[in-house]
């Protein structure tokens, strides 16, 4: 009997299905990849999402500057904003950043523009862009004496200093052939043409200065440097995001704090922008702490943490309170020295006093025989007039030097401005329009008093008086919207302004304070 050999089965490779083993990672690979794919997926389209729904709301739309080599930094393009920090409004930027509607730079037939400089106070985004006071004071004029249709044009920039202004002007303002220019200046803005740039975006600005029979200089180098600096680097990396994100408007303000107190984030900013220079500075950082250095650092704590500051305060008042007692006994036996001393002479002035009248004539007065009637010491107690004096000199001396260096760099800052608006004054005439100058309400200068005048003492009203009498000498147009403004009860002079800036209010202000000015540009009645 012939028996089948049993069927041989084959042992098919560890695995599911039929998949081979090799096959698998491969697989599985692919499997992590569309994972990862589906989740960013759903990442996009959820900040998709959010972005739409700020979009609905107009939150995260205050972010508004882009940094720029010469200007230092100007209004970001096609972007539109709805501004509450203070007041609140919706504009939208146009392809020049302006808030016009339809602007074109070409001037139509028959329009007679006004251009306003300015800072803040012009660029006015804490009301409708309707309810600013160029805007007012052109439906209201409408016309010129000639006939020609009134358009009002703001360049206003928040944080613009006046060599801004003056750059504006020569490469901006005057290709929209303007007929007439008004600048508006504003409490401090000297100062803004010569000052460091720091971390905010808006006190990076090219410097001016004039010195003494030297050109008017405007050097835009701090700019291209703070632009190399690492928050520059950050902020021109996500230049896009800034412009086109709203999620990024709203934490571009815990940004800006962060840059300034955060030095966490200072260091993650610096290593992502400049690894190197970072690393070395960690390096060079951490090469301080030595054990001496940790152990001073300890007890210092545990020294403020003590009562060691009061027991200080007690010595040092000990200290004084002994010194005063020494020098106060000393002075005590000098006078009772001094005293016994006239006393004696006087006793034996009076013991030689004869029936005979005494020569008066040869009597001199000397303050060693007056004290005992004069209650006061001798000369000799007092020191030298050279020694007792030298320190106060010292002092006198320095704070002479300090005067006198903070009235030379006054001089410097107002030649400056003086010959920025020359320059302003000059390419208006070049290009056939009228230059004027106003001033601008300032909220801070109702507050200015003694001690708070702020940088170099230096109140508004004596940078008005320098800017007037130099309006006056070159025949320029001037107003002043200040004067009233400081005249008005304090209650009613707030009710023009937010924190800082004007309410409705107060650009109804400016337009009864500036209508005369902008008639006598227009030739309006």
């Amino acid at each position: 009997m012939i028996t089948a050999a049993p069927q041989k089965i084959e042992k098919k490779p560890f695995g599911d299905g039929n998949i081979p083993i090799a096959e698998k990672p491969k697989r599985r690979i692919t499997s992590w990849f569309s994972l990862a794919a589906k989740i960013i997926a759903w990442q996009i389209v959820a900040i998709l999402i959010v972005e739409l729904t700020l979009a609905l709301a107009g939150l995260g739309e205050e972010e508004i500057f882009k940094l720029d080599p010469r200007y230092g930094f100007v209004h970001m393009n096609n972007k539109h904003i709805t501004w509450r920090s203070e007041g609140y409004s919706k504009s939208f930027f146009g392809p020049d950043g302006m808030r016009e509607a339809g602007l074109t730079i070409q001037k139509p037939a028959g329009v007679f523009r006004v251009a306003l400089l300015g800072d803040s106070i012009v660029e006015s985004l804490q009301v409708p862009f309707e309810d600013t006071f160029g805007q007012v004071l052109e439906k209201s004029i409408k016309k010129t004496a000639g006939g020609k249709e009134l358009q009002v044009l703001n360049f206003g920039n928040s944080g613009y200093s006046t060599a801004q202004e003056y750059l504006q002007l020569k490469n901006k303002v005057l290709k929209y052939s303007p007929d007439a220019v008004i600048v508006f200046y504003n409490h401090r803005d000297i100062f803004e043409n010569w000052a460091p740039p720091d971390q905010t975006l808006t006190n990076v600005r090219p410097y001016a200065l004039h010195l003494p029979n030297q050109p008017l200089t405007i050097d835009n180098s701090s700019v291209t440097q703070w632009m190399k600096s690492p928050r520059g680097k950050f902020l021109t990396s996500i230049e896009w995001i800034r412009e086109h994100s709203r999620i990024w408007g709203l934490i571009a303000a815990w940004e800006t704090q962060a840059s300034f107190h955060d030095p966490v984030y200072r260091a993650i900013m610096g290593f992502f922008t400049s690894p190197v220079k970072t690393v070395k500075a960690n390096i060079a950082s951490l090469s301080t702490i030595t054990p001496n250095a940790i152990f001073d650092s300890i007890a210092q704590t545990f020294k403020s943490k003590s009562k060691s500051a009061s027991f200080s305060i007690n010595f040092i008042d000990e200290k004084k309170n002994k010194g005063a007692s020494e020098s106060a006994n000393k002075q005590t036996a000098e006078k009772q020295q001094s005293t016994q001393s006239s006393a004696t002479v006087a006793t034996k002035n009076v013991s030689d006093t004869t029936d005979t009248k005494p020569d008066h004539s040869k009597d001199k007065l000397d303050a060693a025989k007056a004290s005992y009637i004069l209650d006061a010491p001798s000369l000799k107690d007092f020191p030298a007039p050279n020694a007792a004096t030298q320190d106060d000199q010292k002092a006198l001396d320095a704070k002479a030097a300090e005067i006198k260096a903070k009235d030379n760099y006054l001089k410097l800052m107002f030649k400056t401005l003086r010959s920025l608006l020359s320059e302003m004054d000059k390419d208006c005439k070049s290009h056939n329009a009228q230059f004027a100058v106003a001033i601008a309400p300032s909220k801070l200068a109702l507050v200015e008093k003694g001690e708070s005048l702020g940088l170099m003492d230096l109140s508004y009203d004596k940078e008005i008086a320098v800017v007037r009498q130099f309006c006056e000498s070159e025949k320029i147009p001037f107003a002043d919207m200040q004067q009233n403004l400081q005249a008005m009860p304090r209650d009613k002079a707030d009710k023009l302004f937010y924190s800082m800036h004007l309410t409705k209010q107060g650009h109804d202000y400016v337009v009864s304070e500036s209508e005369q000015l902008f008639k006598t540009l227009t030739g309006s009645r």
